[in-house]
């Protein structure tokens, strides 16, 4: 009898209670490391996305002898003389300089989309930047998609962003609680998101890289006089601003304006109004102060690809100072390091 007790005896409730407990804290210990793990491995296939999108920027520069245009924006005629490899139908309306296909689009070949390059077609392609009865297929109540602008693309995209992979017609900000609607007039729903914009503009002006073909278009290398590895070429962008009513607009895609919408969807620029992550964070994005800003789902700040070719993740701490002088080509400022 005594040995069949022993044998059957098991486990009491506070032995119970004290290995879940063990269980629990362990877990609980265990659970950031993870999270962290996780993190740095998003962050570092970031670096790779802009890593790519680098390489297939100077691979661009190298067969065109200058960068893409930022968008094509509103053309009067033709693409400028410096561009004469972009073929562009006239507008009737020469007014929409938030126009047309953004910089992506151009690099699709350089980073083996080829076909899908060929189906957008800029090239050739009437759609979003020829004539106002050809526009009608991609604007107002019942716009279609450009061909091919639906297409997923997760070289554009971090692994990082909770934002959704295609343009919603309906949004909730983060932070808010206002179910927004997208606004009529930039017809981004249905598109393919992005997480990176290019570099344009800082207090001094639009002396950037990349520019819509109104502004000057394409940058070669060689205009770069403050020196490659100190001046921002890409950087992350990856959130919505409210319009102040119930709508919200300028969704990055990678296709770049479809529609009316600003050309915020597609740069970026280091003014002092425009700091990194916004004066904000992703929980919170509906606090975001304008339009204009890099923005990260990285803590503490966003990562950046410099002409260069290398890719760095710069501190929203940043001196604004410093970080202007970044987006601009040719202050002739020293940066230091930062």
């Amino acid at each position: 009898m005594t040995r069949n007790a022993r044998r059957l005896r098991g486990f009491t409730l506070i032995e119970l209670l004290v290995v879940i407990a063990i269980i629990a804290i362990l877990i609980s210990l265990l659970l950031p490391a993870v999270q962290q793990a996780r993190e740095a491995a998003r962050r570092t296939q970031c670096f790779n996305n802009l890593k790519q999108i680098g390489l297939a920027l100077h691979n661009y520069e190298s067969t065109y002898k200058i960068l893409p245009p930022g968008g094509l924006g509103a053309l009067s005629v033709a693409a400028p003389n410096n561009m004469p490899h972009i073929t562009v139908p006239a507008l009737l309306d020469g007014g929409e300089d938030d126009d047309g296909f953004g910089w992506m689009v151009f690099i699709l070949p350089f980073i083996d989309q080829a076909p899908l390059y060929q189906k957008i077609n800029p090239q050739g392609h009437p759609g979003i930047i020829s004539t106002a009865g050809v526009k009608q297929l991609y604007y107002g109540a019942g716009a279609t998609i450009v061909p091919g602008g639906d297409t997923i693309l997760s070289g554009y995209l971090c692994p990082s962003s909770a934002l959704p992979q295609i343009v919603p017609s309906t949004f909730t900000i983060p932070g808010d609680t206002i179910a927004r609607t997208l606004q009529a007039a930039t017809q981004q729903a249905g598109y393919a998101t992005t997480s990176y914009k290019a570099c344009a503009g800082s207090v001094q002006g639009d002396f950037g890289v990349m520019h819509v073909v109104k502004e000057g278009g394409g940058v070669r290398f060689r205009d770069i006089t403050d020196g490659m590895s100190n001046t921002l070429l890409v950087g992350e962008s990856a959130y919505v601003t409210d319009t102040g009513s119930t709508s919200f607009r300028d969704w990055p895609t990678w296709i770049g304006m479809p529609g009316d919408g600003g050309d915020e969807t597609i740069r970026i620029n280091g003014r002092a109004e425009s700091p990194i992550n916004c004066g904000t964070n992703y929980n919170k994005m509906i606090n975001a102060i304008n339009d204009d800003c890099a923005f990260s789902y990285h803590a503490g700040g966003a990562s950046f690809l410099m002409c260069d070719g290398s890719v760095r993740f710069i501190t929203e701490n940043i001196s604004m100072v410093i970080y202007d002088y970044l987006h601009d080509r040719r202050d002739g400022q020293a940066t230091g390091d930062f």
